[in-house]
């Protein structure tokens, strides 16, 4: 693809063959569950760099996890079948955030750790001899009320001094 900058637009243009169709990746976001402690756990990397292109943004609650699998769609959004030989990558911007389990299948798993804020997955998929990327922004947002804090106020005397 080139591009052309002109000033406040930028002109992108490109080249594809007829024959091959271009594959897209779709995000499958399955039902979210509550996490457990070992999925409070921070990972070592290696870790994403935001790409600044997000795809799909999703709120998580602090206690819940969600998991992750690919799609594959034609250039006009049908579904085809997964590729033979197809792979995946998933890696996360911020582990302070998310708990990122790559399956090594094609699905992961996304846990938040309890700290409220944002984090982005981030997946490279090869099929067909094309590497596809995707971006999915995680906001992990406070859970459900569980529990209720009495706040005492600071202490009056009850009987004046004399």
């Amino acid at each position: 693809m080139a591009s052309i900058d002109l000033g406040d637009l930028v002109l992108d243009w490109g080249f594809r063959v007829k024959c091959c169709p271009r594959l897209k990746l779709v995000w499958h976001i399955g039902p979210t569950f509550d996490t457990g402690p070992e999925d409070r756990v921070i990972k070592p990397p290696p870790y994403s760099q935001p790409t600044g292109r997000i795809d799909v943004v999703m709120d998580l609650q602090a206690d819940q996890q969600v998991p992750l699998s690919l799609t594959y769609t034609d250039e006009v959004g049908n579904p085809v079948p997964t590729p033979a030989g197809a792979t995946a990558v998933y890696t996360v911007d911020d582990p302070t955030i998310i708990n990122l389990t790559d399956n090594g299948d094609g699905t992961a798993v996304a846990a938040a750790v309890g700290t409220l804020g944002s984090a982005t997955v981030h997946v490279e998929a090869t099929a067909d001899g094309t590497t596809l990327t995707g971006d999915l922004l995680l906001v992990v947002v406070a859970g459900d009320a569980e529990r209720v804090e009495i706040v005492a106020g600071p202490p009056e005397e009850v009987t004046p001094d004399l």
